[in-house]
């Protein structure tokens, strides 16, 4: 009768061996990949407008075929980090904050990821202006002072200067479009 029992037992210690070793990997495996980063993100605030300021960056701008780049900047302005992802909402407005024309139409260049950042940190989106289309195509220029911003996912929009002719015909006359936003300024 002990041959059975140590068949048994040294079947038990050999699983016993194998399970603690595969613990023993487990763990070395979890601790290897760092989980902190991604859980104090999922606790960040989400950008709001009152955290950001809006300003297009006229210096960085580049013009081909009729059509003008600008970096389109979204500085934290307060005393936290916080997160976005996504597309902004922009359209060009008045002086008393009325859209002119269509808002702008999503570019696709870049996959969205959320994006943090910091106190007193940038980030960008890449803003076209396509002013072939604005003074060809019978849009009824109405000069714009500035430019309503929302930021990715809110309802509340801030507003930059940008003087540009805009489009004041309805129909399809895109003449902004926007990418996603992107970490750091694009200076």
């Amino acid at each position: 009768m002990r041959k059975p029992f140590r068949r048994v037992a040294a079947a038990a210690v050999a699983v016993l061996a194998l399970g603690t070793g595969s613990a023993i990997w487990a763990s070395a495996s979890a601790s290897a990949v760092p989980t902190t980063p991604a859980v104090k993100a999922a606790l960040l605030p989400v950008c709001t407008a009152g955290d950001l300021a809006v300003w297009v960056n006229l210096g960085a701008g580049q013009g081909a075929a009729g059509t003008w780049y600008y970096p389109l900047e979204f500085t934290n302005t307060s005393n936290h980090t916080c997160r976005t992802w996504g597309w902004p909402g922009v359209s060009a407005a008045n002086a008393s904050g009325h859209q002119l024309g269509h808002a702008a139409q999503r570019l696709t260049l870049y996959t969205p990821a959320w994006v943090n950042i910091g106190a007193g940190a940038t980030a960008h989106a890449l803003l076209s202006y396509g002013a072939a289309e604005v003074s060809t195509s019978g849009c009824q220029p109405v000069d714009a002072g500035t430019i309503k911003v929302y930021a990715p996912n809110q309802r509340t929009a801030d507003y930059g200067f940008f003087s540009l002719p805009a489009c004041t015909v309805g129909g399809s006359h895109v003449y902004l479009r926007v990418a996603v936003i992107q970490p750091g300024t694009n200076i």
